[in-house]
């Protein structure tokens, strides 16, 4: 046996199909890269290999280079040894996936195609898949159509994301856009704090408060009666989608990613300087904000928000302001209390007398709820300013009180509601997106 072919015996210096191997540049041809690879043959990266190396990649091929390959064929019909730079850059790529998997870091890739399933992105030299459910952008609920539209219009696009599965065996590499969103929300609720001001963006409004975002997709809600210091019936009275608002922070649930968001407590009191502007006595015109069976809401010029009981308007024949008063109508009356501490002013019809009611409408023009005033103090008495009719009546206390309850019921009645939707809304998307929809969408690209 000679000496050549007593070597080849050993298995030792046979180098097995797949096995990764470190190489060093020995000569570069236009053909072929010759490497040493510490074996008693020198390896061959043939050129169809070299052609699905990116350019830097290539860049960095030259003599003296070190590399590492992985075995193609140990030995080939000419007796060669031949390996690839590509696979082991590939299995460089299944390795950083799977360390990204287990450490749930934040990456950004680009979007290169869309299928039904969802959208294909790169990852050095994998594609991974991005589900439809896993895509911020395709909301709960949209056709197919348009979840195609949207995925389109995606393409070229960098996504955040988070790797959420990694099987190399089925050449399966699953990525979560909306798993890096959460990841990106609970790291930016960790550095906000209560009671810092932040600036926001209105992006929903609701019949219990606006919701703002306070940027990198993190959501707070002002509730209705944090909104302003006049009485507010409806959001929109205050703010419109697409506002930027300055607003406070009151609370922060990390775990529930929930915040509270304050824009009153930014917003100029009215009520530090009300008995500079308003005495009890003054006659003052205000403009219905919301009428109930017990009074009618009035916003006075300076940005507060008063009421005149039913009581202060008897002499009228007003037995239900619902059916008398209207939403944006202007009215004037006489300031009979105001209680800064509480923030309340009590507002009186009675106290204001028919001449004064003539002056204001020849000042300000003929007023709908005037003239109903008109008509019926005429089957009435005329109601002379006194003192009694300015001092502060029992019951606007007892309404004043009943009404910050019921606000206050209110508010934590519509807290709670947002609480159980948003709860069940996660609950839906952990158990139905993650165990359900990826599996199915990722059979579906695989199938294509």
């Amino acid at each position: 046996m000679s000496f050549e072919a007593l070597l080849d015996s050993y298995d030792y210096d046979q180098p097995r199909r797949g096995e990764t191997l470190a190489g060093l540049v020995l000569e570069i041809t236009d053909d072929q890269v010759i490497l040493d690879v510490g074996t008693k043959r020198d390896a061959i990266v043939p050129r169809s290999d070299l052609d699905r190396l990116d350019p830097n990649t290539l860049d960095r091929i030259k003599p003296g280079a070190e590399i590492s390959v992985v075995v193609l064929r140990p030995l080939s019909k000419d007796g060669e040894l031949l390996v690839s730079i590509n696979k082991a850059l590939t299995i460089e790529d299944w390795d950083e996936a799977s360390k990204l998997h287990e450490s749930s870091d934040v990456i950004e890739v680009e979007v290169i195609g869309q299928n039904k399933g969802g959208v294909l992105v790169d990852f050095g030299r994998l594609r991974g898949f991005i589900p439809n459910s896993q895509l911020c952008e395709i909301p709960r609920g949209a056709s197919s159509d348009r979840a195609t539209d949207i995925k389109t219009k995606l393409i070229s696009s960098k996504l955040m994301v988070k790797v959420i599965e990694v099987n190399q065996r089925r050449n399966r590499l699953v990525m979560s856009e909306t798993a890096a969103q959460r990841s990106v929300r609970k790291e930016c609720l960790s550095d906000l704090e209560i009671g810092e001001i932040v600036q926001g963006k209105v992006v929903g409004l609701v019949d219990y408060g606006a919701f703002v975002d306070i940027g990198n997709g993190v959501h707070g809600l002002i509730h209705i009666s944090k909104l302003d210091w006049q009485h507010v019936n409806h959001p929109s009275e205050v703010l419109t989608v697409g506002d930027d608002v300055e607003v406070r922070i009151d609370q922060i649930d990390i775990e529930r990613e929930r915040i509270s968001l304050n824009r009153k407590a930014v917003v100029p009191d009215p009520w530090g300087s009300i008995e500079e502007q308003y005495a009890v006595g003054s006659l003052v015109t205000g403009t219905v904000s919301s009428v109930a069976e017990y009074g009618i809401f009035l916003d006075l010029p300076n940005g507060v928000t008063g009421l005149a009981h039913v009581s202060e308007m008897s002499s009228y024949n007003i037995q239900d302001p619902r059916k008398w008063a209207q939403e944006g109508e202007d009215l004037l009356v006489r300031v009979i209390n105001i209680d800064t501490e509480r923030k309340r002013i009590g507002l009186s019809l009675d106290a204001v007398t028919h001449d004064e009611f003539t002056d204001w409408m020849i000042a300000h023009g003929d007023q709908p709820s005037m003239v109903r005033i008109t008509e019926a103090s005429a089957e009435g008495d005329d109601q002379p300013e006194d003192e009694a009719s300015i001092e502060e009546p029992e019951i606007v206390e007892e309404v004043m009180e009943a009404e910050a309850m019921i606000e206050a019921e209110a508010e934590v009645e519509a807290e709670a509601e947002v609480e159980v939707e948003a709860e069940a809304e996660a609950e839906v998307e952990i158990e139905a997106e993650v165990e359900v929809d990826i599996e199915a969408e990722v059979e579906v690209e695989e199938a294509e």
